[in-house]
């Protein structure tokens, strides 16, 4: 995995300028370490401060599924499938969880037991004829005779504040399963929560995938049409089949697109509030994922997530963020001797290699960095006015 930090973020009142330009030759930077900030293309295109690449497709020690455990106890209380989720590089940027419904089971509707387990996520080794890959990252759900088993990772981070996530992924597997990509921030009742979420039913023909700004019902438990898009794969390209799929979580509108498509988009109560990141295959057996049959399976797999985003404050979310003297959540003293966006870097336009950003502009007075990739970079003098106005925080 790589992560790289930039240090400064576009005011959304100027992205225009910016945009109107010129760009010149473009080359890829080595891993994003030496960019200021991120661009993303599209109607939803946007600036961040952050990077991540998480890389599943050459895992070392890849292996064949797990076994399944079939007590629920036992299940809560698995190990790691592999020392690949014991090393720091995962650790330090996901957690598997082991939680249960059993708290709310009955008031939930859901009709069984439902409990997430180590053992059902897992570095599996590639079978297909594909010589680009020959591992990913797998989660799988199944029913049992007494319980569904089900997975689900969450990002360390929960401060994400605007965001473009990318997954190439696929999902195959039984009906009665849902695979879920989404933001997500708790609320004391269902309709607090805030959510911008990609899901595919494995009930649902293989074209169709549900995008959301939840909560997707009201306080009265009636649906809110408004919250939802019902989207069909550009192509109908299958499901089943990898595609590349992206949510950009921007301030006054959830954008969300396929293979570079876009697909849809919702404005109506877009999430607001710094969240952290969720990727689950889950069932409880209820309406909405509907009953799999026992001993059926379903999957979730993952070649790869790319992630720019913004957050609100220092890493590790809500509790740890810290007032600055001007009531903002920690923006200004975080930036603090910021230089500026002086090496803009796209994950979108011109990049050759997946996960390595492209240099867009560069700012710093050397029109002839040393960077690796197929070109050189050129220098584009970025207004003062948009460095001066980023080093304040607006977005």
């Amino acid at each position: 995995m790589s992560r790289a930090k930039s240090t400064i973020a576009l005011p959304a009142s100027i992205l225009m300028l910016l945009f109107s330009l010129p760009q010149f030759t473009l080359a890829a930077t080595d891993n994003g370490d030496e960019c200021s900030c991120f661009r993303t293309n599209g109607p939803s295109r946007g600036y961040f401060l952050n990077h991540q690449f998480h890389d599943y497709r050459n895992v070392a020690g890849a292996s064949s599924p797990p076994a399944l455990t079939t007590n629920a106890t036992n299940a809560t209380n698995a190990f790691a499938t592999s020392s690949f989720f014991l090393e720091d590089a995962w650790r330090s940027e996901w957690a598997v969880q082991n939680w249960n419904n059993s708290d709310n089971l009955a008031s939930s509707g859901a009709s069984v037991l439902m409990v997430n387990t180590p053992n059902n996520v897992y570095i599996e080794q590639s079978n297909d004829s594909s010589s680009d890959y020959t591992s990913y990252l797998t989660l799988r759900t199944a029913r049992h005779k007494t319980f569904q088993s089900v997975a689900e990772i969450d990002s360390n981070e929960q401060d994400f504040h605007y965001m473009s996530a990318r997954f190439m992924a696929r999902v195959i597997g039984s009906p009665g399963a849902c695979a879920g990509i989404f933001t997500y921030l708790a609320g004391n009742t269902a309709s607090d929560v805030q959510e911008a979420d990609i899901e595919i039913l494995t009930r649902d023909p293989r074209n169709r995938v549900q995008y959301t700004n939840q909560p997707s019902v009201n306080k009265a438990g009636d649906d809110v049409p408004q919250a939802t898009i019902n989207g069909t794969n550009p192509g109908e390209r299958d499901w089943t089949l990898w595609n590349v799929y992206r949510v950009d979580w921007m301030p006054k509108m959830t954008s969300w697109y396929v293979n570079g498509e876009s697909v849809a988009n919702i404005s109506f109560q877009t999430p607001k509030d710094p969240a952290g990141l969720i990727v689950n295959m889950w069932s409880d057996g209820g309406v909405w994922t509907g009953n799999m049959s026992l001993f059926d399976e379903a999957f979730l797999q993952i070649q790869w997530i790319e992630l720019v985003y913004n957050t609100s404050g220092p890493y590790g979310g809500l509790g740890n963020r810290k007032r600055d003297e001007a009531g903002a959540w920690g923006i200004l003293e975080k930036r603090k001797g910021v230089p500026g966006c002086k090496v803009v870097c796209g994950v979108d336009e011109e990049v050759n290699v997946t996960g390595t950003p492209a240099l867009l502009y560069n700012n710093t007075g050397d029109a002839t960095m040393g960077w690796r990739g197929e070109g050189m970079g050129a220098l584009v003098l970025i207004p003062l006015v948009l460095v001066g106005a980023a080093v304040f925080g607006y977005f």
